[in-house]
């Protein structure tokens, strides 16, 4: 089996190349032999030089850039390596301009006598929170290598998490714009050509041919209404969401929606838990960790409802009952947890909550594509099929007339 991998030299220069061994591990311990510290280490036949290839002409900095950051500071760090040539390392080798340079700053700050998270709190549109917040309490427990690696396997489950739902729904929504178009192009071009065929007979002919054609002439001559209505429903829920009451309310709407809400409790909850555990694992005091937890949350009203959770832990309530007691948050989720704080093992317990839940998530999305295919299949062929069957109507008419 062939292994690309990125390797540190002794002399502190990268080393890129290829090796044979049986398992990814084989090959990272025959590399270590050769001392050369290992970096990245990837199966197939193609090299990371393409992936590298792609951020530089990526103008954002992705979660796929953070977490090969980690990664590879984490490998470095375990090596003994100093924080500080492991930023100055990891800034020499980035192959994304943007990236670079704010990893030239961090260096530069902490060779300035700045801790590592004061450094990365001054980047905050790249850094998150959690971040910063796990690099701090690394660096007060000492163990700062381990930190990295967890906050680069905390990065790897969210974009996979993400992957797996926006992959699912992609056919999904292809059908949809498919769809659409196909209707759009008979009402503008097709149903027009073959009421030419009618003449002046329009009158006479079946009450569904008649609905058609005024539907075509319609989408022809007002067709700037479609967009207009969609910019007006894109205005509305602007406005209606512009309060964080507003935008908590749409929140606990969208929760109740079948099968969609309970997706997407489902993986705000998995989030959560996820990242909550490793602040938690990582030394970060509990109202921090839960505000920060609850702050990357994309559902309002969970973000809502986590606010509520600090104010209870402040004053000294555990946070399992509120949860509990509130329908926007699981009940078997909030049962484990309050199972966690009574056992002590709440960072244990928020890990096993968060593979349950991410297990749940697969088996949803995979329930809601199923479900969404069908509907959207019959519901196009019925629209099709009257439109087919009421030109057909008028032809049948016009042939009926003329005989």
């Amino acid at each position: 089996m062939k292994f690309f991998y990125r390797a540190l030299g002794s002399d502190g220069l990268p080393r890129d190349g290829t090796i044979d061994a049986t398992t990814k591990m084989l090959a990272v311990q025959q590399l270590q032999k050769n001392g050369l510290t290992v970096l990245r280490m990837e199966e197939g036949a193609g090299s990371l030089s393409s992936t590298d290839a792609k951020t530089l002409f990526a103008s954002r900095i992705n979660g796929q850039h953070l977490v090969e950051f980690a990664s590879e500071s984490s490998a470095l760090l375990d090596a003994k390596i100093p924080l500080e040539n492991v930023l100055k390392t990891q800034a020499d080798l980035c192959a994304h301009d943007r990236f670079k340079e704010v990893l030239f700053d961090v260096w530069k700050r902490v060779n300035g006598g700045s801790s590592f998270a004061d450094a990365l709190a001054k980047h905050p549109k790249v850094f998150e929170r959690f971040f910063v917040n796990m690099v701090r309490g690394g660096e007060a427990s000492g163990s700062l290598e381990l930190i990295m690696r967890r906050v680069a396997g905390l990065l790897e489950h969210r974009a996979q998490m993400r992957s797996k739902i926006v992959g699912a729904m992609i056919y999904p929504a292809l059908l949809v714009v498919m769809g659409l178009g196909v209707i759009f192009v008979m009402m503008l071009y097709v149903v027009p050509k073959m009421t030419e065929l009618f003449g002046g007979t329009g009158q006479l002919m079946p009450a569904a041919t008649r609905m058609i054609i005024d539907m075509s002439n319609f989408t022809r001559d007002y067709w700037w209404i479609y967009p207009l209505l969609i910019a007006a429903l894109f205005a509305l829920y602007k406005t209606a969401t512009r309060s964080d009451e507003g935008k908590a309310s749409f929140g606990r709407r969208l929760l109740k929606v079948p099968v969609l809400g309970t997706l997407v409790a489902q993986a705000e909850t998995s989030r959560f838990c996820r990242m909550l555990g490793a602040l938690l694992d990582g030394q970060v005091p509990i109202l921090q960790a839960i505000s920060i937890s609850g702050s990357t949350l994309g559902n309002a009203a969970l973000r809502s409802l986590m606010r509520e959770v600090v104010d209870e832990v402040q004053a000294g309530r555990p946070m399992g009952p509120l949860l509990s007691q509130r329908e926007e948050f699981p009940p078997l989720a909030s049962r484990m947890i309050t199972m966690g704080e009574e056992s002590g093992e709440l960072h244990v317990m928020l890990s096993k909550v968060a593979d349950r839940y991410e297990e749940k998530v697969s088996s949803s999305t995979d329930r809601l594509v199923s479900v969404i295919e069908p509907v959207f299949i019959i519901v196009m062929g019925i629209i099709v099929g009257f439109i087919v069957v009421g030109m057909m109507q008028g032809i049948m008419a016009m042939s009926t007339g003329a005989g």
